[in-house]
Formats: structure tokens, sequence, C-alpha cells
């Protein structure tokens, strides 16, 4: 076939163009969708601010993960200091996988106490359900719950705080409330998230998932 002539962009200029619209039209109409559904929650919107620090960000496997992360639809419930933010993050998976095919996930974040709770990520043994582990933190396993091991795989840099913290009747609880291993849970710093890979829930499930994700979190932000 002959491309050396101008022929071929008029076939496929019109269908470049109807994607663009398309994708246009889809990021706009999530937008809106999702504000409504955040201030269903009592959430507003909290665009251009950052509450989770770069430092923050580097100790959780989700923003390690690829390249041209991005964070969309920022909600928090208020706009100074706030507790508990709702967003959307996206990354480019990268190599081997082209750099076209992104990730993309609806996350939870809670505030928690800079001690009591050590850092560490919890995420799904199952590599289809998690992002790729954040470089340097040791996998911990509990011979005494092998289901848990072979459900969850959970790193970090302190192993014996992570372990006192992740007893035996709390890792009892945790593989109860989630037996599917579906969501991720991560610790850095002043926030822990919660979401489930890959998984960008519709604005009309918002009202469901959210309360979900907040019972987790209580799971870890609660004595126990």
């Amino acid at each position: 076939m002959d491309w050396s002539g101008e022929w071929w962009v008029l076939i496929l200029g019109p269908g470049l163009v109807i994607l663009v619209v398309g994708i246009l039209y889809f990021t706009r109409s999530r937008a809106f969708m999702f504000r409504s559904a955040a201030a269903q929650l009592g959430l507003i919107a909290l665009q251009g601010l950052n509450p989770i620090s770069e430092e923050e960000k580097k100790g959780l496997s989700l923003f390690s993960a690829g390249s041209n992360g991005k964070m969309t639809n920022l909600f928090g419930d208020r706009v100074d200091s706030p507790s508990r933010l709702l967003f959307d993050f996206a990354y480019s998976s990268g190599q081997p996988a082209p750099p076209s095919v992104w990730c993309r996930q609806t996350v939870a974040a809670f505030k928690a106490p800079l001690t009591g709770i050590p850092d560490f990520q919890m995420t799904p043994a199952d590599a289809l359900k998690s992002p790729a582990p954040k470089p340097g933190p040791q996998p911990i396993r509990f011979d005494s719950h092998s289901d848990f091991g072979r459900r969850y795989s959970l790193r970090a840099d302190n192993e014996t705080a992570v372990r006192a913290f992740f007893s035996s009747s709390f890792l009892d609880r945790l593989t109860a409330f989630d037996p599917e291993a579906d969501w991720s849970v991560e610790k850095s710093g002043r926030w822990l998230i919660v979401y489930r890979h890959n998984v960008q829930f519709p604005p009309k499930a918002i009202a469901e998932t959210w309360p979900h994700a907040q019972e987790l979190a209580s799971l870890f932000l609660e004595p126990h």
C-alpha cells in the first residue's frame, strides 16, 4: 500500500478527531459526575493543592509505580489540613508495555498518626491486582497465617514494628473483611491510602465504595 500520498490523512484524520473529542468528553463528564458524587459525601474540591507530600508519596507503591503519575479529581473534607481525601490517580505502566498503557484507580486517603502505625505496603499477592512493589522494603510473612501470605504481599522497612502491629487477631479480621484480597492498603507518614489497583470506580458507585474503604481504613486507624 502506498502511504506516500495525502489520501490516507483524509481517511484517518476524521477518526482521530472523533477519538480526541471522545476522550475529552469522557474526561470532562467524569469530572462533573465525580464532583457531584464527592459533594454527596460532604467533600469539596481541592484542585491545585497537594495534601500528600512528595516525601510521603515516595513511601507508597502506588505513587512509585510506572511513570507520568497524575492525580485528578481531588476532593477532601476541608481545605486546611484535610483528614479525608478522594481522588483519581493514573500512571503509565511503562516497559515492557507501551507508554500509552495507563493504570487508573480511584483512591481514598485518610489522615493517620505519625506514631503508633508503622509505614507499610499491603497489596494483593496477585500481580494483576497490585502495583509493582516499591524498591527497598522487604516482604514480611507470618508462619502462623500462611493463608494471609497467599492473599497479600506485605512489605515494610521496620519489620519489628509491622509484626507487632499486624497481630494474629488483626490478620484474621483483615482476611475476613477482604476474602477476595482485592484491596490495597498503604501507609506513609501522615496518610493511609485504600484502593483497588487499576480499578477506577464509576462516579455512581462511589457512594457505595467510599463507606467500604472507610471501614477497611478504620481497621488500621482504630486501636486493636
